[in-house]
């Protein structure tokens, strides 16, 4: 179950990126989605608040916001 919010939680703001190279995404992505997901393992708290605002940031410049 938590593996399944997870990965909604990840995919949702990537699906406003259809016209960027997903894989260029994905790359650029990967440490702070891994370090994102121990943090919801860990805590789901403070530090998750911290690793999924630092995604999203990376995420949103990806797709042009």
């Amino acid at each position: 179950m938590m593996r399944m919010i997870l990965a909604m939680t990840l995919l949702l703001p990537v699906a406003g990126c259809l016209s960027v190279d997903a894989e260029a995404i994905c790359d650029g992505t990967r440490a702070d989605r891994t370090d994102h997901a121990e943090a919801l393992a860990e805590d789901g708290g403070d530090k998750s608040v911290v690793t999924g605002a630092r995604l999203l940031k990376k995420l949103d410049a990806g797709c042009g916001r």
